[in-house]
């Protein structure tokens, strides 16, 4: 079989991307309870398209992680592996993370939960365990997967720069100001498009040399 799934594997993750950041900017942010309940009243069709985008780019970015090792031949190639597998924990939580949303919005729409109830919920013991469980595979696994492509040196090193920033700023995203909180991603999603584009050249040149 060889390489063949290549193209395959950078067009899952390149989509993936994209849907990552079409979901963070649909979902709206809010500061606190009360305001987060009136938005989603509001409007309920887009936590709908944001967790569609969310269970899509869960899917897709799972299916994308091999196109890394493709730009891993010896340099790197180990850290990049033990990357990919923690990046997968942290893919395969979005879906998880989508699904959350889902019933959020059925608790608030049908039974009309308020402001306090979802303070309530935010400050679950287990549900923050499992959400930040989640996020840290998904942040620890960038920045292997950056350090991996930065030893490796086989595609441009902003890309590589750009997933460690982005999993480094994270923790500093709730400062952002209102609207500003989903373009956080975009640092994400245009890395995300590096990798599965240089992939794709890079596989693309060894096609075309065996040709020869």
């Amino acid at each position: 079989m060889g390489d063949r799934w290549l193209p395959y594997a950078a067009a899952a993750l390149a989509s993936g991307a994209c849907a990552l950041v079409m979901g963070a900017l649909t979902l709206p942010s809010s500061p606190n309870g009360t305001e987060l309940v009136s938005t989603l009243q509001a409007s309920p069709d887009r936590w709908l398209m944001a967790s569609a985008a969310f269970m899509f780019a869960a899917f897709a970015l799972t299916l994308g992680i091999p196109t890394f090792l493709h730009l891993l031949p010896q340099r790197g190639r180990t850290t990049g592996h033990v990357g990919a597998v923690v990046f997968a924990f942290g893919t395969i939580g979005t879906a998880g993370y989508a699904a959350m949303l889902i019933l959020f919005r059925a608790l608030v729409v049908n039974v009309g939960i308020d402001a306090g109830a979802v303070e309530a919920l935010s400050g679950d013991a287990g549900l923050s365990v499992y959400i930040g469980a989640f996020v840290a595979a998904f942040v620890v696994g960038l920045v292997l997967q950056g350090v991996a492509l930065l030893m490796a040196g086989t595609l441009p090193r902003w890309i590589p720069v750009l997933m460690i920033g982005y999993a480094m700023t994270v923790p500093m995203v709730r400062l952002l100001p209102d609207g500003w909180q989903g373009w956080h991603s975009a640092i994400l999603g245009a890395a995300l498009i590096g990798v599965a584009v240089s992939a794709n050249e890079s596989w693309s040149g060894t096609g075309l040399r065996r040709q020869s």
